[in-house]
């Protein structure tokens, strides 16, 4: 494939999903360009930062118009052999829809990482000019449809070995990072909950400081909160100094898989994750996952693991070897993707 192109449409930031595709689709020999609808729509607003804080918050028109503009040309541009939506905030229906008459044979996707609840009627909108439209959850496939996407697939997010790879433990347990039980994720009134289930345990948070903000007063979550977020490398070492690594996937996200199914068994963790239909059809309980249903076989499988330290590694071992030799790795969900551009551009 070297020698074609792809225009993705977010974010570059490192650590987002964008650059994570990026990155893959680099690896296999793809030119990459971006274009970025939030910086375009900073560059058209007025009143310099006060402008572009206001227009954060509220859309205008005008200046998003401009924007897309952008979008336009920079696809008549570049010519690419695929573009694919990340980032679908700000982007137009009427923008996909001239980049579709400029560029006729060009496959435009959407890789949408969130679930339903979060289209906005603009991102709705969007939904019938994508050429292929893929979701994070198999359970979403048919709602997405229903909004009116075409060919919706299931491509479940992955691991990424530039951002999430093993660290070293650090020796003789002199960590500040190292605990029983960790749960790396924002606050969430059924993740407190279940949390403080768990509090008599060697437990630690990391999210933002909505574990210390809205946890009820007198909460002992309160005690084990980090005071900030994780990510990157400082991530990968609470995997490795920490023994069991939560995974809650609650009423927002589930069924799931999310980004952590993947993330924590990159950096080898141990991961004890909400079961869910699409989380034991991916992986094997018991082999390359734990899982629980409610609060009180979290306790038991804590419990157990705590005290099997060998039971514990093969398993945190097992999810490692099959997340990154599996085929759950950017570069096998960029492949897929090409695989569907292939056969999409032989049909437009």
């Amino acid at each position: 494939m070297a020698g074609q192109s792809l225009l993705i449409v977010g974010s570059e930031r490192f650590q987002s999903l964008e650059s994570s595709y990026a990155r893959a689709f680099k690896k296999i020999g793809w030119d990459v360009s971006f274009w970025n609808p939030v910086e375009a729509r900073k560059r058209f607003a007025r009143g310099w930062r006060v402008g572009q804080l206001f227009s954060t918050f509220v859309h205008v028109e005008p200046w998003i118009r401009k924007a897309n503009l952008e979008l336009i040309y920079a696809a008549e541009k570049l010519r690419p052999d695929l573009i694919v939506v990340i980032w679908t905030e700000e982007v137009w229906s009427g923008t996909l829809g001239q980049v579709k008459v400029l560029l006729p044979h060009t496959p435009i996707y959407c890789v949408y990482p969130d679930s339903p609840q979060s289209l906005s009627s603009d991102r709705i909108q969007c939904l019938p000019l994508f050429d292929r439209f893929m979701t994070v959850s198999p359970a979403w496939v048919e709602v997405f449809e229903r909004l009116g996407a075409r060919r919706v697939n299931y491509l479940p997010l992955a691991a990424d070995p530039e951002l999430h790879r093993p660290a070293m433990k650090t020796k003789n347990g002199d960590s500040t990072l190292a605990h029983d039980v960790v749960f790396v994720g924002n606050w969430r009134a059924a993740r407190e909950t279940l949390l403080e289930q768990l509090s008599d345990f060697d437990l630690y948070l990391w999210g933002s400081s909505y574990w210390k903000r809205r946890t009820r007063p007198g909460s002992p979550l309160r005690a084990c909160y980090g005071g900030r977020r994780l990510g990157g490398a400082e991530f990968a070492q609470v995997c490795a100094d920490s023994r069991i690594m939560l995974n809650i996937i609650d009423t927002m996200i589930w069924p799931g898989p999310n980004m952590r199914t993947f993330e924590q068994p990159a950096c080898r963790a141990f991961s004890l994750i909400t079961r869910t239909p699409a989380v034991v059809d991916l992986f094997k309980e018991g082999e390359t996952v734990e899982c629980f249903d409610s609060a009180e076989e979290a306790r038991d499988k804590v419990k157990f693991y705590l005290n099997n330290e060998t039971a514990r590694q093969r398993v945190a071992d097992a999810s490692y070897q099959y997340v990154i030799e599996g085929g759950h790795t950017y570069v096998d969900r960029a492949r897929q993707l090409i695989v569907w551009a292939e056969q999409d551009r032989a049909r437009l």
